[in-house]
C-alpha cells in the first residue's frame, strides 16, 4: 500500500500531456478550470466520507481552493471582461482511500502545472507567474492534509 502511494506521488505514468495554453489569459483560465474543478472533486469526495471528521476537512479544503481561485478569476477579468464558469467532470473512486488518493495525485499534478507556467511566464507576464506561485504556496498544507487523511484511511475498505 505504502508502495502504490508513493509511486503515485513520485510519478505521471499512465497520464496524457496537458495542451499548453499560449497566452497569459489562456494559462489563468486553465489555472483556473483546473483549480475549481479539484475544489468541487474533493467537495463531492467529502460528502462520501465515510467520517464527519473527514468531511469537515475536506469541505474546508475545498472552501480554500474555491477562495483561492478566487484571486486567478479577478486576475482574468482584469485581462478580459468576459469570464465564463467552467464545468468539468469529477473524478471518482471506489471507496474512500481511493477517492482522497485521487485528490493528491490531482493536487500534484495541478502544482507542477501551475509551476510550469509561472516558468513559462516568468519574462512576459511576471504578475500572473508570481501569482501562481503564490497560488502553489497557498495550497502546500492541502497536500498535507490529504496525506494524513489517506494515512488514516482503509484501502481495503468497502465504505463508499
Amino acid at each position: 500500500m505504502l508502495r502504490k502511494l508513493c509511486s503515485m506521488l513520485r510519478s505521471d505514468t499512465g497520464k496524457e500531456e496537458p495542451v499548453q495554453p499560449k497566452s497569459p489569459l489562456e494559462i489563468l483560465n486553465a489555472s483556473y478550470q483546473g483549480l475549481c474543478r479539484l475544489a468541487e472533486q474533493i467537495d463531492d469526495h467529502a460528502q462520501k466520507a465515510p467520517y464527519s471528521f473527514v468531511t469537515q476537512r475536506l469541505k474546508s479544503i475545498a472552501a480554500e481552493k474555491r477562495s483561492i481561485a478566487g484571486q486567478l478569476k479577478e486576475a482574468i477579468i482584469k485581462l478580459n471582461d468576459r469570464h465564463e464558469e467552467p464545468k468539468f467532470e469529477i473524478g471518482e473512486g471506489r471507496n474512500h482511500w481511493e477517492r482522497i488518493a485521487n485528490d493528491i495525485e490531482d493536487q500534484r499534478t495541478l502544482d507542477n502545472q501551475f509551476l510550469e507556467y509561472a516558468v513559462l511566464l516568468g519574462e512576459e507576464a511576471p504578475e500572473i507567474s508570481r501569482l501562481l506561485e503564490k497560488v502553489v504556496s497557498q495550497q502546500a498544507h492541502h497536500r498535507d492534509s490529504l496525506l494524513d487523511l489517506i494515512a488514516r484511511a482503509d484501502p481495503q475498505a468497502n465504505l463508499t
